[in-house]
């Protein structure tokens, strides 16, 4: 994964509970780096490690972890250079979930290496949503979960998102259901 990855963890991590609680956790993980360098790529099993090891230093199951850090990530990507990919991917729930596939595509022009997941919008009739998501990387559904959270709340709606089908041998993707509400 890029280093923009870890490096919102980390800012996560700090913001939350301090840095000394970040240090505590990256000693944990086995992890030496402490700065990530955002345009990097650092091997998959250190953002693992790292999200282990604060499940465990936070008491906190790895599920609801990775949720908060989707959430989180919509937040930190607001922040960066790269909001505009997320201001004019739409102003719906589903209009963005549907592009997010094209700003991935966007992004691995700055990002030559992404490896990033794949969403289809299989139904969107405006009150739900049926999304696959298909990824190499594994047990990140919960991380998707908050990311839509996190849009929702960009967006001032309310959603409640919910995993109905799991990536099989029969079938690639994960699915999701995303009901969406007024706030």
């Amino acid at each position: 994964m890029y280093g923009m990855v870890n490096r919102a963890l980390k800012d996560l991590i700090s913001e939350r509970f301090g840095e000394a609680t970040w240090q505590e956790i990256r000693t944990k993980a086995g992890v030496e780096v402490d700065e990530f360098t955002s345009m990097s790529t650092y091997d998959d099993a250190i953002t693992y490690d790292l999200a282990g090891a604060a499940s465990e230093v936070l008491e906190t199951p790895i599920e609801d972890l990775l949720r908060v850090f989707g959430q989180y990530w919509v937040e930190f990507a607001g922040k960066s250079s790269y909001a505009i990919l997320l201001e004019q991917a739409g102003t719906t729930m589903g209009e963005v979930l549907g592009a997010l596939d094209d700003m991935h595509t966007r992004l691995a022009l700055s990002f030559p290496e992404l490896r990033p997941p794949s969403f289809r919008v299989l139904s969107d009739d405006g009150e739900t949503i049926m999304l696959n998501y298909e990824s190499f990387r594994p047990a990140l559904v919960p991380f998707v979960c908050g990311l839509i959270e996190g849009v929702a709340d960009r967006l001032d709606v309310r959603v409640t998102v919910t995993h109905v089908e799991a990536k099989n041998e029969d079938n690639p993707a994960d699915v999701l259901r995303v009901q969406v509400s007024s706030k």
